[in-house]
């Protein structure tokens, strides 16, 4: 029985990298063993659209994600580092893109996923970040501007959003741990995955319905490390070890 790979806020900067190396490693190895890739947000510390800027960038790792794909499911949600990702990511490269939770059933587990960034409802500040740059008016900017302009724009934005996340990570646990809970009340779910606030949590719960599990992996700007899910019921956090 293949598995399946999560992985959650890489942020990506640069190939000639550790985390780089990292990366390419653990898709060669999704290649062999994986049906299901699952990017929960934030795989690049910028990724706007479409532009060559980006392609050109990572064009290592786009082959890769094409030879993976030949045999694997690969499904990947916006984050606030990389988003207007249809174009590229779905249209021309075959992945599911989304920028709302989802749930999936991945051999009879039922896994509700999403970044995250819409979980706390007080950051109000963020929040409508996060709107407008998914306005119609932005969204053809960042499709139709020259890409190392749109570049520019998104580093601001970038920065920007770290400073908002950077107030979310020093937060409670129990915003996630809450949302959790009162999601098992109405939906049904096994287990949740979310990234965004680069805080490790493992938090397993019952409600009326059963038993849940709230997964978080944190970031790999601290180790970088992927969900392994085989079948239904054996979940394992595994390192990513470079040479």
């Amino acid at each position: 029985m293949k598995k399946v790979f999560v992985i959650s806020d890489v942020h990506l900067k640069k190939m000639a990298s550790p985390t780089g190396e990292a990366i390419l490693l653990l898709i060669q190895k999704a290649q062999k063993e994986a049906s299901v890739f699952l990017i929960l947000g934030d795989l690049f510390d910028l990724w706007l659209g479409q532009g060559s800027y980006f392609k050109s960038e990572y064009d290592s790792l786009i082959r890769e994600f094409k030879k993976l794909k030949e045999t694997c499911r690969v499904i990947y949600f916006e984050g606030n580092h990389d988003l207007h990702l249809k174009k590229f990511w779905e249209e021309e490269l075959g992945f599911e893109v989304y920028t709302s939770p989802q749930i999936f059933d991945f051999n009879g587990l039922r896994v509700w996923a999403e970044h995250g960034d819409e979980i706390n409802r007080k950051d109000r500040d963020y929040l409508f970040l996060r709107w407008f740059l998914r306005i119609k008016p932005m969204e053809f900017l960042i499709y139709n501007l020259p890409s190392k302009i749109s570049g520019f724009i998104g580093k601001k934005a970038s920065s920007v959003s770290r400073e908002y996340t950077g107030k979310i990570e020093n937060a409670s646990k129990e915003i996630f741990r809450s949302y959790a809970m009162m999601k098992a009340e109405t939906e049904s779910y096994d287990l949740m995955l979310v990234g965004h606030t680069h805080v490790v949590d493992d938090f397993q719960f019952n409600s009326a319905i059963g038993q849940h599990r709230l997964i978080n992996l944190g970031s790999w700007l601290e180790r970088p490390c992927y969900l392994e899910i085989m079948g239904n019921t054996s979940l394992s956090v595994v390192n990513v070890e470079v040479n």
